[in-house]
C-alpha cells in the first residue's frame, strides 16, 4: 500500500475515533443530565377517605373553610409518596390539590396536616427515594349538617364520583413546579347506595 494511502487510512481512522469519543461523551452527558434533571411525582397510598365535619370537631378546618348557613364541609384524608425520581436531592415547598365532584365541578381544597400544629413544609427528599405526605382535605358544598358518624362519612362519599379525578400541583425548589393527576377508585369512601344495596340484600 502506498504511504499516501496508509496515511489517509490513519487519518480517517483517527478521525473516526475523535467522532467517536465526541458521540460517546455526548450520549453520557445526555443520559446524565436526564437522571440529574429534577422529577417529582405524587402517588397515592391506602385511598381516599372522608366525612361531613362538625364545628366541634375541627374548629381550625372549619373556620378556614367558613361555610355559609346553608352549606357544609367535607373533610378528606389523603395519603401521598412523594417520588424523587432524580439522582439529586430536591425539598417540597408547597402543595395544591384540586378534586372533582359528583357535579362535575372542580374544588380548589384546602390543604392541612393530619396532626393538629404540624408543619407540613418543607419535606427535603433524597435522590430516588420517596417521602411520605399525610394531608387533609377540606371544602364547602350546599347541605345540612345532620345524621350519625356513619351517615356523616356517607355525606362525604355521596359528594364524590365512583372514581375521583384528584390533581396534585407540587411546588419544589428553584420555583419549579409538577404536577400529578390521579384517580382515586373509591373504595373505601362510604356510599349511601352501597349501604342501602347492602342491607336490602341481608334482608332477602
Amino acid at each position: 500500500m502506498p504511504w499516501s494511502d496508509m496515511d489517509a487510512a490513519r487519518e480517517g481512522l483517527s478521525l473516526a475515533g475523535s467522532l467517536f469519543a465526541v458521540l460517546s461523551t455526548f450520549y453520557f452527558w445526555l443520559i446524565r443530565a436526564n437522571r440529574e434533571r429534577a422529577k417529582v411525582e405524587a402517588c397515592a397510598v391506602n385511598g381516599l377517605r372522608g366525612t361531613m365535619l362538625m364545628a366541634m370537631e375541627d374548629t381550625a378546618t372549619y373556620r378556614s373553610v367558613q361555610p355559609s348557613e346553608n352549606e357544609i364541609v367535607l373533610k378528606y384524608w389523603l395519603d401521598l409518596a412523594i417520588v424523587n425520581n432524580s439522582e439529586l436531592p430536591n425539598a417540597l415547598l408547597g402543595i395544591k390539590v384540586w378534586m372533582k365532584f359528583a357535579d362535575g365541578r372542580w374544588h380548589a381544597m384546602q390543604v392541612g396536616a393530619v396532626e393538629s400544629g404540624e408543619d407540613l413544609f418543607p419535606i427535603n427528599v433524597d435522590p430516588l427515594t420517596t417521602a411520605a405526605l399525610h394531608l387533609t382535605l377540606a371544602t364547602k358544598i350546599p347541605g345540612e349538617v345532620s345524621g350519625g358518624f356513619r351517615e356523616r362519612e356517607c355525606a362525604a362519599g355521596d359528594a364524590l364520583p365512583s372514581e375521583v379525578p384528584i390533581r396534585i400541583e407540587m411546588q419544589a425548589l428553584r420555583d419549579k413546579v409538577f404536577v400529578t393527576e390521579l384517580v382515586d377508585d373509591g373504595r373505601r369512601l362510604l356510599r349511601t347506595d352501597a349501604e342501602s344495596m347492602a342491607a336490602s340484600k341481608t334482608a332477602a
